[in-house]
């Protein structure tokens, strides 16, 4: 249990044993789960991978249903399941640290960025790409889907050691690409940010200085959002979620 997607769904396990999901949604670009106390977490989703066909399953996932039971009845290595798992890890763990562990502070300044410094992003978070361009040295922006200066993500363990910084997106955490990600940085100035991301840095390597993600302060905007096919920018702009950011000490 070695992979960062098994130690958040085992630590998510841990510290909600009697945790019931009320409801969740699945959108075109974001899954929301709701727990039965009023949390409620979020998580991308690869809409590009999901398969063919009318129905995507037989039967659907009934709730009210235990955290637990969801968690050992559902299929982390299918999009919308794994979606949906960490979405529903999001909802304990990102409300279970004290409010002052929190700051909304931008997290690339623990990064301590210069001129000197050649910024590795892995997931492209334009317009920041773009708006962080002339703060460095060099950026690299590594990609599955290329685009204009992007580079494939296979070239992630050639071209990422190189990088003094690194940004990943957590959409890597679905589909467990994280982990070789992180045996490529040879940095311990590395963030993980996006709305997905489980605010716990005990989850991640020490290389990880800080995590970037969302607090989901209006659990049912958040899950209408996500049922007109919003995305991150909603959340936000709608005030849905709160921007948040965890530091180590």
């Amino acid at each position: 249990m070695s992979d960062v997607f098994s130690k958040i769904v085992h630590y998510a396990k841990e510290r909600a044993r009697d945790t019931v999901i009320a409801d969740y949604v699945v959108g075109t670009g974001m899954s929301a789960v709701l727990l039965e106390d009023g949390r409620c977490g979020v998580s991308h989703l690869f809409r590009e991978e999901l398969p063919e066909g009318c129905s995507i399953f037989k039967s659907l996932i009934e709730t009210p249903v235990s955290l637990r039971r969801f968690f050992e009845n559902t299929d982390p290595f299918h999009p919308v399941t794994a979606s949906l798992i960490l979405a529903a890890c999001n909802a304990v763990i990102n409300s279970t640290h004290d409010r002052d562990d929190y700051t909304q502070e931008d997290p690339f300044v623990s990064l301590h960025i210069t001129e000197q410094d050649i910024l590795g992003f892995v997931g492209d978070f334009r317009p920041l790409t773009s708006l962080i361009n002339e703060q460095v040295g060099e950026v690299r922006i590594f990609e599955r889907h290329l685009g204009d200066n992007y580079l494939p993500d296979w070239s992630i363990p050639f071209k990422l050691p190189e990088c003094t910084c690194v940004v990943i997106t957590a959409t890597s955490i679905m589909n467990r690409t994280i982990d070789s990600v992180l045996e490529s940085c040879f940095t311990d100035r590395v963030v993980v940010m996006g709305p997905s991301t489980p605010m716990s840095l005990e989850l991640f390597p020490q290389k990880v200085r800080s995590l970037g993600g969302a607090r989901i302060i209006d659990s049912k905007k958040a899950l209408q959002i996500a049922s007109r096919a919003g995305g991150t920018k909603n959340l936000y702009s709608s005030e849905a979620a709160q921007k948040i950011t965890l530091t180590r000490k």
